[in-house]
């Protein structure tokens, strides 16, 4: 499929935003029907065989090499900081239903976690610091997230905190940050015949499509329960870091020579923006703050264009998005 953007770019993407099955139905999962369905849907790791990839990964252009790598990266990275974090979330659940299936979702990560570094040492034949180094979700968003699950650790009874840490965990890494980057990649692995990663990140997005719908039914809950503001709050203080990693501006994305190229790459880069920007403001109609949605994505909008900013002064030169809107 096509579409045209803001500033003109018509993306060359080939998927929507992917929902989760809960909105596709109309209706928010509870806790007791994420966990049977957790039961359906188990799958493992050795069954992918990520090293049947790295002959058709040896054969890839530098750049197709490093384009991939840097996205494998920043999951990797992301699912091992989850995994870590969590536990806070685990301990201090609204209900014991709550408590039973984000107990499955730990195991799902940590699954992850063992899918990304697999793939990468067995499928691209590269070792972890190379790709966790520098990642802007590592240096940017991992502190902010630590920071909101250990103020449930530190005290179990605040269920402030918790909703406050169901944001920045569920709504935004999960539902933003990861179901836009698992879409591309998604894109990216199939283009390149890169099987095994395509078989590996369908599995990954049917867990994290689970975890999503938790955390919308979570904070539905929690804003029927007067938590409103605390979640609207927790939205728009995650705004930053989010566009931030999505942007990337410690890593340079290189302007290609040819026009087509340019256009191509930066109608990938801005679809991936616009779609997170998308899953943003549902978000919020879907949890019940319906209000905070036309704030949210002009809050979205500038946190962007702070990001472009910050790259072109990182870089001395435009990322791609504006390189090819110029």
């Amino acid at each position: 499929m096509t579409m045209t953007t803001t500033s003109g770019l018509v993306l060359d993407v080939t998927e929507t935003a992917p929902e989760t099955a809960a909105e596709q139905r109309g209706r928010l999962a509870n806790s007791g029907d994420l966990y049977r369905r957790w039961e359906r849907q188990q799958w493992a790791v050795a069954q992918v065989d990520p090293a049947r990839d790295a002959p058709t990964w040896a054969a890839l252009s530098p750049f197709s090499r490093d384009q991939m790598l840097g996205s494998l990266g920043e999951l990797e990275v992301g699912e091992v900081t989850v995994t870590h974090t969590l536990g806070a979330l685990i301990d201090a659940p609204p209900t014991e239903d709550d408590r039973i299936f984000l107990c499955t979702q730990l195991a799902d990560e940590a699954r992850h976690v063992r899918f990304f570094q697999t793939y990468l040492e067995e499928g691209c034949r590269t070792g972890l610091d190379a790709v966790e180094e520098g990642a802007d979700y590592a240096e940017v968003f991992t502190p902010e997230l630590t920071r909101a699950t250990d103020a449930v650790r530190a005290d179990h009874q605040d269920r402030e905190s918790w909703y406050r840490a169901l944001v920045y965990y569920h709504l935004i890494t999960e539902g933003v940050l990861a179901a836009t980057a698992l879409r591309t990649t998604r894109f990216l692995a199939r283009r390149l015949k890169l099987e095994a990663l395509e078989e590996g990140l369908t599995n990954v997005t049917r867990d994290e499509s689970r975890h999503v719908s938790f955390g919308l039914r979570a904070a539905q809950d929690g804003v029927a329960g007067g938590f409103g503001q605390v979640i609207g709050d927790a939205h728009f203080e995650s705004l930053g870091v989010a566009a931030w990693v999505l942007i990337g501006p410690s890593r340079h994305n290189p302007v290609p020579a040819l026009p087509m190229a340019l256009r191509s790459r930066a109608a990938q880069l801005y679809g991936s923006v616009e779609i997170a920007r998308e899953r943003l403001v549902k978000q919020l109609r879907l949890v019940g703050l319906p209000e905070l949605s036309e704030k949210a994505g002009a809050a979205w909008d500038l946190a962007v264009e702070t990001a472009l900013d910050a790259y072109a002064e990182r870089w001395d030169a435009p990322h791609p998005i504006r390189a090819a809107a110029a």
